[in-house]
């Protein structure tokens, strides 16, 4: 056995296009549950509600944000599998390979969040950052949707429904956003990985893939339940997102946390 020399990412190998692109249905597929436990409730009660008795909404959300991060972690574990274990083919080519992973990650800058992302990278990612909520802020407003500041607006709905109880409903909405932006990072990453081993061409690796199709997918989602200003919002938010993925060196953790950070503005 034996580890391959990549840079410090989650989803850890250089793996085929088509491990790859398994990888990234598998994370969009599991987004689904929500419509799986709405539809289960729908069975049971006769109807769905945006909220629910207090006990059983912070349930719900804590719950479907717990076994979103362990179906992430389960599919990170799988990727850092096949990793340690390289198929046969591999092995007689191991020593080639592993000089030819050191080449690539000196010449295209990536590494470590520890080493690999230099201060000036580190700006680009926060002006992106800035920029998704930015939009996300801003870009309802001027499509035609009703002005306002979804984690503000979110609580209010809250405090609307349970009274004083509302915050403990958001701690619950904030375990769910987190919950799901590990598995919308991981779509974006598993995805621009797939398609970059396809895409060869000469700067290709600069182009996010994987925001394009995680704004895509995500987007449509959002068209259907919100509307075009929530499509618009999510699709830029996602693109941008894919840009910090790219600068950040095909990090994961900086992928996922600052996909968090944005969902919550989207």
């Amino acid at each position: 056995m034996r580890r391959i020399g990549l840079p410090e990412i989650w989803d850890a190998r250089e793996a085929d296009p088509g491990f790859m692109a398994s990888m990234a249905t598998f994370s969009f597929v599991a987004l689904g549950l929500e419509l799986v436990v709405s539809g289960t409730i729908l069975t049971l009660t006769g109807s769905v509600s945006t909220f629910y008795p207090l006990g059983w909404q912070v349930v719900e959300w804590v719950g479907l944000g717990a076994l979103w991060v362990l179906l992430a972690r389960a599919l990170v574990a799988w990727s850092r599998r096949r990793g340690v274990d390289p198929l046969p083919s591999e092995e007689a080519g191991a020593g080639r390979d592993g000089a030819v992973d050191g080449r690539d990650d000196a010449a295209s800058g990536r590494g470590g969040v520890d080493g690999g992302v230099d201060h000036r990278r580190w700006r680009e990612i926060l002006l992106c950052f800035v920029l998704a909520v930015v939009l996300a802020i801003v870009l309802p407003a001027l499509i035609g949707a009703p002005w306002g500041l979804a984690p503000l607006d979110r609580y209010l709905q809250l405090f609307d429904v349970y009274g004083p109880l509302g915050w403990l409903a958001m701690v619950a909405w904030v375990c769910y956003l987190v919950g799901r932006s590990f598995l919308v990072a991981g779509l974006l990453a598993y995805s621009h990985r797939a398609i970059r081993e396809v895409l060869t061409f000469r700067g290709s690796r600069w182009v996010p893939w994987g925001g394009l199709v995680a704004g895509l997918t995500m987007g449509a989602v959002a068209f259907l339940s919100g509307g075009q200003a929530a499509a618009v919002t999510t699709l830029l938010s996602c693109v941008l997102l894919g840009v910090i993925h790219v600068r950040s060196g095909e990090s994961l953790r900086v992928t996922t946390l600052f996909t968090a950070l944005v969902l919550i503005f989207v």
